[in-house]
């Protein structure tokens, strides 16, 4: 897995997370459509990612930078703003540099990702949480830029329910330049619910779903778990290794099949 052009700079991990950038972008039209639990839990993460004791040993306690527009509130993002974080991000030239995003989020992501490719900016992780294409799209928002190192895409099989609570939901993704999955993770989530919940699940039960009494979530936080090994230089091949597990306890936990697919691998997990 790989997919990188020669021209992009190296995002190896030398230790040094103090030019670190993490950009979490939420959907809709507005950002009060997004339900509270959805937006609470994107700004849970990046505080989790920031906490965590290798980042703040490598960002002099600093840790990741996300706050990047001016009058920000939040700590994730509007998607609508995505040219404006494409502009702060040419002032920062970020390394590492994270990028998350939730429906029309996703497809805002994918634009920054493309938009900072002519400058060589590595964008150490893109992570698409059920992509929904906008209006205002850089390009095709299910198709990778060579300048993404890895790409961890969860997105929603429709089944039968999905008719209870019809929703646009996303794709599988593949690399611009030909077409493969090289560097592309693609996460297929056949919930049997109505489309709705089914997209908002795409993202929610991949940070953890809800929380628990006394600590912790009812699913795997799986975008802490990718986010943090490729902070730690993990490879791609280690980190499609390392979801497995947790997308079975998922799969379990949830009652859905989940289809795995990269450049040179498949597999379905079952409950």
């Amino acid at each position: 897995m790989g997919g990188r052009s020669g021209k992009i700079r190296s995002a190896a991990n030398t230790g040094d997370l103090s030019k670190g950038v993490i950009v979490v972008l939420s959907g809709g039209f507005f950002d009060g459509m997004n339900p509270e639990d959805v937006r609470d839990r994107m700004d849970e993460y990046i505080a989790d990612v920031n906490a965590d004791p290798f980042v703040q040993a490598h960002t002099n306690g600093k840790g990741l930078k996300f706050k990047l527009l001016k009058n920000q509130l939040d700590p994730h993002i509007h998607q609508a703003d995505w040219r404006k974080v494409v502009r702060a991000l040419e002032t920062l030239e970020p390394s590492p540099l994270i990028l998350v995003g939730h429906s029309n989020g996703g497809a805002a992501a994918v634009s920054i990702a493309r938009s900072l490719e002519s400058g060589g900016t590595t964008v150490n992780l893109l992570c698409t949480h059920d992509t929904v294409q906008t209006i205002d799209d850089l390009g095709d928002p299910n198709k990778v830029p060579a300048n993404v190192r890895l790409n961890l895409n969860p997105y929603v099989i429709p089944t039968p329910a999905w008719m209870l609570a019809p929703f646009p939901i996303g794709r599988r993704n593949h690399r611009e330049s030909d077409g493969s999955m090289d560097g592309v993770i693609n996460v297929g989530l056949a919930y049997n619910l109505g489309g709705a919940f089914a997209h908002k699940n795409a993202f929610y039960e991949l940070a953890g779903g809800n929380k628990v009494f006394g600590g912790g979530f009812e699913r795997p936080h799986l975008l802490l778990e990718v986010t943090l090994a490729v902070l730690r230089g993990a490879t791609n091949a280690d980190v499609l290794a390392m979801v497995q597990a947790p997308l079975q306890t998922l799969a379990t936990k949830s009652r859905i099949v989940i289809e795995l697919e990269t450049k040179g691998f498949t597999t379905t997990v079952r409950p």
